[in-house]
């Protein structure tokens, strides 16, 4: 006697394999640090400050590199994970309702409106309580805001002041402001247990989990 394929399980089967695989980049992105790409263009070739200030400009660089490196992986971290559940609740929005209606006695349809179900409100939970989309744009524009800063004081450094010693010191002290505005955005990463439970209550009225 030959058993049949049952098409339930192997969707249940697909899905839950699928949404593991898609979530490797994230997982790898929180283990695997990413390296800062060379500069093109660093501060030892900038003919428009003395050998003693490119010294300078270059052992700031060298101490910054660490901060550099985290927020980069930050970004990769949250971006990845942001993404990850767009997809997924989208995908799974739109499944739902399709499921529900097309549930049958079998157990396996049950299990997968289940699992869906159940995948759609932890990503919700996840995503607000990490604050996934706001840590991923903080880090990904700190980055970029050091980036543009460096780029102006390469390329336009009487932007940042009439002599070599203001412009550095302009230069420095961005930096500094910068950074401590990452570290309050850092603190500020993960919701209070507070936001958490309103947003599960909104939520909860609202048929989203």
């Amino acid at each position: 006697m030959t058993v049949g394929v049952n098409p339930w399980a192997i969707a249940l089967t697909a899905y839950a394999a699928t949404a593991t695989i898609s979530l490797l980049p994230t997982i790898k992105a929180v283990f695997k640090k990413i390296q800062l790409a060379e500069a093109a263009f660093g501060f030892q070739e900038c003919a428009s400050f003395s050998e003693e200030n490119r010294d300078r400009l270059q052992q700031h660089y060298s101490r910054l590199q660490g901060t550099l490196v985290f927020w980069k992986n930050t970004a990769a971290k949250y971006g990845r994970f942001h993404y990850y559940c767009v997809f997924w609740t989208i995908l799974g929005g739109i499944n739902v309702p399709i499921l529900a209606q097309a549930i049958t006695d079998d157990p396996y349809s049950k299990w997968l409106l289940t699992i869906v179900s159940g995948h759609l409100a932890i990503l919700y939970v996840s995503h607000r309580t990490f604050k996934a989309e706001q840590n991923f744009k903080a880090f990904r524009l700190g980055e970029s805001r050091y980036y543009d800063l460096r780029r102006t004081l390469l390329d336009s450094p009487e932007r940042l002041g009439g002599t070599e010693e203001e412009q550095i010191q302009k230069y420095f002290d961005e930096t500094a402001l910068l950074r401590e505005e990452m570290r309050i955005r850092e603190v500020d990463g993960i919701a209070s247990f507070e936001d958490l439970k309103s947003s599960l209550q909104s939520s909860s009225k609202s048929g989203k989990i």
